[in-house]
């Protein structure tokens, strides 16, 4: 829209010689408002007054500026030559036409051209600056000026407008809004960081959305501020709040990580910047100061910190609960393979036993609670007969059962389906699970484990006769370190049936539980993807089980050592333990072991070292080498295997994988630890 100026009002770079027309005009028509309009003088008209003609000149060589003559109402009356430059018509085009005819269309529809006729008629001037359109249909941004022109009688005879190209002007001008509009906009919309403009003192001359959400301070109450509202006395004292302005003047940007107090006095951790601003000539007049609130940042950084500290003291305590846990496991061993032991030695022993796998897997829960909270729970997954893994689960959590005196009744399908799954750790779930129903299960109750296939889904129930549980803890049980009863604990972490769903998603299957209600007995339902069977499980036809095996064990833990030397003996083969590294070199040149079982984790020299100095020795060629120890993470594994082991065992070590590592050739490598 074009926009209207009272009288008096003068044209961008237009003097006040804007009056003046050029040209001739014939005044003896104008009673009855004829006019005749031309740039140069007729012939056979009277020579022009050389005052006007002077002034013609002058008009003329204006550039991008052009000033004309309008009758009363609107019509064009005198053209000279800077008019047809700027608008383009020859004087014989325009003759006559109002001056609407310079107006865009949606400005005539809105009746701008008569609006300013009107203006100028009342006030004597009138401003309006706008589009305008040439004759070839361009456009033009034009500072125009409209002023009445007095006949003899007074009154009004016509006016004189005069016009100036400032498009360049405007666009510019135009961009800078916009930009300007576009920039306070993006200040107002940026989520969490403050956006505000401070003087070269540091007093606050603007404030946006974001800078009172981090504050809590509005507008009102911070600008004309000085910036130290936003420092503690501690910090003002110390120079803080003149700090980062110093610095942003000496090197236009300074950027830091300070401590900023809120209205309500309380601190949030931000990310600040403060940069110089600069004007066109180069002046800086003020500085754009940011901040970003990073204190949920530092707090994710501290909860992460915490959990990577929590997660190096339970491999820690694992490790230290697992070297203690060995030698009981060896010594259990020992007394079950010996015979003719008296009967409640025996008795005490299958106790000790019972109490030290639901210790075990205790230490296992523990180190895999770490590694769920961390995200960085790994499953090795390798298509295997789920029977297999069932079986397995239920011999092991057996003689649990037997204690409790309770009936076990499993139904699994004829032929075993297949699952893709890391065998040990879904074993681990269904001990977990198995685990649960016995112990919430009085003596003389019941226990079942029910397999089925349904629509590609191995679907596992296991379901018990125990105490039932409300449907408000069916979901809550799940959750870390949760109990069925808030506040009350039947015994147990609270971490078993939460890592059990952790593997199972793992596997891409699902867990959920079931009960009647309390009294009533619990069902959990397990439901894993079948897959297609894979290769035939490797045999053990190329194994030596026969071969007597002689045996160098080195642990700086004698219980153990000693425990494992007997278990040894007892399983057919000639153990000597050694207490040292150093004790361990001297005793292989005497005994001339074929293989050798390491603590990694020495005072002296450690199981590394050892492997080092056996493999340079000529007994190397021809030795096969057992890491043992307390660690059995996949890194574990890794480092063993990059070290050179041919095996990765972790204590406490079951007979069945010392036997199955000793019968195990040594060309094939060690795919993960053995337990």
């Amino acid at each position: 829209m074009s926009e209207l100026r009272p009288a008096g009002a003068t044209v961008p770079g237009q003097t006040t010689a804007a009056t003046t027309y050029s040209g001739s005009v014939d005044t003896t028509g104008e009673a009855d408002g004829q006019v005749s309009v031309h740039s140069d003088p007729q012939p056979g008209t009277p020579a022009p007054d050389p005052e006007i003609e002077r002034y013609r000149q002058m008009l003329g060589a204006l550039e991008g500026c052009a000033a004309f003559v309008i009758t009363t109402d609107g019509h064009v009356q005198t053209w000279p030559e800077p008019a047809i430059r700027l608008f383009g018509y020859a004087p014989a085009e325009i003759a006559g036409r109002h001056i609407s005819c310079l107006f865009t269309p949606a400005d005539i529809e809105a009746g701008a051209p008569q609006r300013w006729l009107e203006a100028a008629r009342q006030s004597g001037r009138a401003q309006d600056d706008g589009w305008r359109v040439r004759s070839d249909g361009s456009q033009l941004w034009a500072a125009s000026g409209m002023t009445a022109m007095a006949g003899a009688s007074g009154a009004v005879s016509g006016f004189v407008v005069a016009s100036r190209d400032i498009t360049v002007q405007f666009a510019a001008e135009e961009h800078a809004r916009l930009a300007d509009d576009q920039m306070r906009l993006l200040a107002e919309t940026l989520p969490g960081v403050a956006a505000f403009e401070v003087s070269a003192d540091g007093e606050i001359r603007s404030w946006n959305a974001g800078a009172q959400e981090i504050t809590g301070y509005l507008p009102e109450e911070a600008i004309g501020q000085p910036l130290s509202l936003l420092y503690t006395r501690q910090d003002v004292a110390c120079g803080q709040d003149r700090a980062g302005l110093e610095a942003a003047r000496a090197s236009g940007r300074c950027d830091g990580d300070e401590r900023l107090v809120r209205k309500d006095g309380s601190m949030v951790h931000c990310q600040t910047r403060i940069a110089l601003i600069r004007d066109a000539g180069g002046c800086p007049p003020g500085m754009l100061w940011t901040a970003r609130d990073i204190s949920d940042a530092l707090r994710l950084e501290e909860l992460e910190s915490g959990s990577r500290r929590v997660q190096s003291f339970l491999a820690i305590l694992a490790h230290e609960l697992r070297n203690p846990l060995a030698p009981i496991r060896n010594a259990v061993d020992v007394i079950a393979l010996t015979p003719s032991v008296d009967v409640r030695i025996q008795r005490c022993a299958a106790i000790i036993d019972r109490q030290f796998h639901q210790l075990d897997r205790l230490v296992n829960d523990l180190l895999d609670v770490g590694r769920v909270t961390a995200g960085k729970l790994k499953v090795e997954l390798t298509p295997t007969a789920y029977n297999d893994v069932v079986t397995a689960s239920i011999e092991s959590i057996r003689p649990v059962l037997e204690a409790a005196g309770q009936q076990l009744v499993v139904s699994l399908p004829p032929k075993s389906p297949y699952v893709s799954a890391d065998a040990a750790r879904l074993g681990q779930v269904l001990i977990n699970l198995l685990s649960n129903a016995t112990k919430y299960t009085p003596r003389g109750g019941t226990v079942t484990v029910h397999i089925v296939v349904e629509d590609g889904s191995v679907v596992t129930t296991i379901s018990d006769t125990g105490h039932g549980m409300e449907p408000a803890a069916l979901d809550r049980i799940f959750n870390l370190f949760s109990q069925e009863r808030e506040g009350i604990s039947r015994g147990g972490l609270g971490i078993g049936l939460a890592l059990a769903r952790a593997v199972v998603e793992a596997h891409g299957g699902a867990i959920q539980a079931d009960s009647p209600g309390p009294s009533k007995g619990s069902t959990f339902t397990v439901i894993l993807p079948q897959v297609a069977a894979g290769g035939e499980p490797a045999g053990h036809a190329d194994a030596d089980t026969g071969r007597r095996r002689r045996v160098l064990i080195l642990d700086d833990n004698t219980d153990a050592a000693d425990s494992m030397a007997e278990l040894l003996s007892l399983l057919g083969h000639d153990a000597r333990p050694a207490y040292t590294g150093a004790q361990a070199l001297e005793l292989a040149a005497e005994f001339q072991p074929d293989c050798a079982l390491l603590d990694l984790e020495m005072p002296d020299m450690n199981g590394f070292e050892v492997l080092d100095a056996l493999q340079a020795s000529p007994l190397g060629r021809s030795m096969q080498f057992f890491a043992l120890t307390g660690r059995g993470t996949a890194d574990d594994v890794r480092r063993s295997q990059e070290a050179g082991f041919h095996f990765h065992l972790v204590k406490p070590l079951s007979i069945e994988a010392l036997r199955r590592a000793l019968s195990t050739p040594a060309s094939r490598p060690i795919q993960e630890g053995i337990r």
